[in-house]
């Protein structure tokens, strides 16, 4: 059935959770696990969800509840857990209509754009076997070429790099800090332990980095993030 429908790829393993915090610890406890979105809210599902790359071993979508009209509480009711996959496809419509005139799958979702994947439209079906499976939009195949920055750019960037920090630190955190220099764990209590790993996990997705375990825990203020940064 999926080479029909012209699966692409596994794009996620779904989960549910009445605690996403817990959970989201516990998937970033297995050794070279990264945060890849989230954790966040996703109004289209009412869900909360948080994707988190196992090295290697795929994504997790992690799912908790909105609100009581969430669509996976019965799920939860039944124990929560392992909930569906999610397949990669180029032609959404194409292949929903092949899972269901030829396979017999039940359209469950009508195909909706969704916060989550950048604003790609996914559905949801039900099939005899496999049960429920999610199809997402790939990504279109085309390349955006960025255009490389002259020397005389360099001060530009820098300047641009210190405002990217700022805006990742304050999402991650939820604060409006608008200084690098003061803000540190010490005193700012809203960056504890656990928003300073999400930090340094989206830190080396922005700025394509590798920080060290050891490393990791030096870096306790932004200026020394900074000065880490600008030695990259």
């Amino acid at each position: 059935m999926f080479s029909s429908l012209g699966v692409l790829n596994v794009d996620h393993y779904a989960v549910t959770t009445r605690d996403i915090i817990a959970t989201l610890q516990d998937f970033l406890s297995i050794p070279n696990a990264k945060l890849l979105r989230g954790p966040g809210q996703n109004p289209a599902q009412n869900v909360n969800y948080a994707f988190v790359e196992l090295n290697g071993m795929g994504v997790v979508e992690i799912l908790s509840p909105l609100n009581s009209d969430s669509p996976i509480l019965s799920h939860l009711n039944a124990g929560g857990g392992a909930y569906h996959l999610c397949y990669a496809v180029q032609d959404l419509d194409r292949a929903i209509d092949i899972a269901q005139q030829q396979f017999s799958a039940k359209l469950v979702v009508e195909p909706r754009s969704d916060g989550a994947f950048d604003g790609r439209r996914v559905a949801f079906l039900v099939h005899p076997i496999h049960g429920l499976f999610e199809l997402l939009e790939a990504y279109p195949n085309t390349l955006k070429f960025e255009p490389q920055a002259s020397s005389t750019d360099v001060a530009n960037i820098q300047s641009s790099d210190n405002a990217e920090l700022l805006t990742i630190y304050n999402a991650v955190v939820g604060v409006s800090e608008t200084q690098i220099g003061q803000v540190s764990m010490q005193t700012n209590p809203e960056w504890d332990s656990f928003k300073h790993l999400l930090l340094i996990m989206e830190i080396e997705k922005q700025f394509e980095v590798n920080i060290s375990a050891e490393k990791m825990a030096k870096l306790d203020s932004l200026a020394k993030i900074q000065a880490y940064l600008a030695e990259k």
